[in-house]
Order: C-alpha cells, then sequence, then structure tokens
C-alpha cells in the first residue's frame, strides 16, 4: 500500500476505530462496572486510544502493490501487535484487570469486532471506488 492510501485509510478508519471503542466501552462497562463514569480524561484517552489503534497500520505500508499472502502476513503479524498496543494502554489506564480471564476474554472480543468493522468499511469503500472506475472506463470505451 502506497503511503498517500495508508494515509487515507488511516484518516477514514480513525473515526470508526474512535466509534467502535466508545462501543466497545459501553458494552464493557455494561457487563464489568455499570457504574462507570467517564471524566473528560478518559475522552483523551479514548481519542488516544483510537490513535494507538491506527499507527499500527503502518505494518500495510509497502512501496509495491501486496499480493493476497503477503497482504495476509501482515494482517496476522498486525492483530497480536494491535493487541498488545491496546493492552498496554487498557493495563496503564485501568481498564482491564489483566488477572480477570473474563475481562481479557471479552477485551480481545471487543477489539475484534471493532477490528473486523474497520476491515469490512475499508472494503467497502474498495469496492465503491473500484465500481465507480469500472463505470467510468465502461463509458469511456464503450460508448
Amino acid at each position: 500500500m502506497r503511503i498517500g492510501d495508508l494515509v487515507k485509510t488511516m484518516v477514514h478508519s480513525y473515526f470508526v476505530i474512535t466509534t467502535g471503542i466508545i462501543a466497545s466501552m459501553y458494552v464493557f462497562c455494561l457487563i464489568f462496572n455499570r457504574n462507570a463514569v467517564y471524566s473528560l480524561d478518559d475522552i483523551g484517552r479514548i481519542l488516544l486510544m483510537a490513535l494507538a489503534s491506527d499507527l499500527p497500520f503502518i505494518i500495510f505500508y509497502s512501496r509495491k502493490e501486496l499480493g493476497k499472502k503477503q497482504m495476509l502476513i501482515r494482517q496476522i503479524i498486525h492483530i497480536p501487535f494491535l493487541l498488545a498496543v491496546l493492552f498496554y494502554f487498557a493495563q496503564l489506564w485501568d481498564w482491564v484487570r489483566m488477572n480477570s480471564p473474563t475481562e481479557v476474554i471479552v477485551f480481545i472480543a471487543l477489539v475484534l469486532v471493532v477490528y473486523a468493522a474497520v476491515l469490512a468499511i475499508a472494503t467497502f469503500q474498495d469496492k465503491k471506488l473500484a465500481d465507480k472506475l469500472n463505470d467510468r472506463l465502461k463509458q469511456r470505451y464503450h460508448s
């Protein structure tokens, strides 16, 4: 993925990730801490967590087009790296108790749901762009 495309993807995904984190925090607190109260610091941490979630996309940077196998390998590297970054911040801010297997499992599940949402939206946007380009090519060469 070229740097321009990567930055564009990262900007788009940042807002999806932020929304996903807010929804995930709601579900997580609904399960584990119904009396949670969020402060202004917490809002800043949510935005920082979204940025920290977005930066590992750099793993997908390449000067040439990546094949399916190369992309799969990078995704296999990306997911554990992303989880490590997110666990670091979640533990730093006392969002997840690492000695609670249930909290850890729910946290991983929520991260994977947000990851899938970001991937689905990016795939949808790519397909939409490809369809638009194909339509223009058809109009140009078949008219």
